[in-house]
């Protein structure tokens, strides 16, 4: 997969019109807040602490234009498609690392990647159409809470 600086680099607005595109500001995710982008559901988000770099991006294969989401997969250097069945993520991406079904329809299967610099890939996917939703991550440290 890319590298987590040119990972950081990456821009919505590279891929999408700015018009589709709004601002985040004090994004609440994984424990962090986020400055960022979306088009619709699909989300880029920078830590607030370090504003220049994207950490996180997620792509809503139902909303996101396909063919701007092959020119992301192919910059990721990520091989998924929408519609993908779990044993094909599983084929591309390893074991699932852990599974959420929060949603009768679905399942959300994550996912940690191998190499100098792994990704954690977070993949939702539909019992009846397969990948409807991607997340792509550097990982984090875990925020720890003071102790008072």
């Amino acid at each position: 997969m890319i590298s987590y600086d040119r990972f950081g680099r990456l821009r919505l607005a590279d891929f999408v019109p700015r018009k589709r595109i709004r601002l985040l500001q004090n994004w609440e995710f994984e424990g962090h807040v986020w400055v960022g982008e979306a088009a619709g559901f699909s989300e880029w988000l920078r830590l607030t602490d370090d504003p220049e770099v994207l950490k996180v991006l997620a792509i809503d294969f139902e909303s996101f234009p396909a063919r701007a989401a092959g020119r992301v997969l192919a910059k990721l250097g990520l091989a998924v498609q929408k519609g993908m069945a779990v044993a094909k993520l599983e084929a591309l991406l390893g074991p699932t690392r852990r599974t959420l079904r929060l949603l009768s329809d679905r399942e959300t299967h994550e996912f940690l990647t191998v190499g100098p610099q792994p990704y954690q890939v977070s993949c939702t996917v539909l019992n009846e159409g397969g990948l409807t939703y991607l997340g792509v991550m550097i990982p984090l440290p875990t925020k720890t809470r003071r102790r008072r």
